[in-house]
């Protein structure tokens, strides 16, 4: 990774250059982190019996007859 910096005038760094190749391979792993996080709070909820689950059969049904009737 071949990564320049933008310093201001005390020579603190202010922004990052990097290849899109990188920024985009950033961008990747800070979803998968996200979706990692959000599957592990939704674990601690459905261990702790605090999660509420829906048959995929209420859900597909229920979606199909909000666009009937809409």
């Amino acid at each position: 990774m071949s990564t320049r910096y933008v310093t201001d005038e005390t020579g603190r760094r202010v922004e990052v250059i990097m290849s899109v190749e990188e920024y985009e391979r950033l961008v990747e792993a800070a979803e998968e982190l996200e979706d990692l996080r959000i599957y592990d709070e939704a674990k601690r909820r459905t261990d702790r019996g605090e999660a509420e689950f829906v048959p995929w059969e209420e859900v597909r049904d229920g979606v199909g007859s909000e666009h009937e009737e809409g």
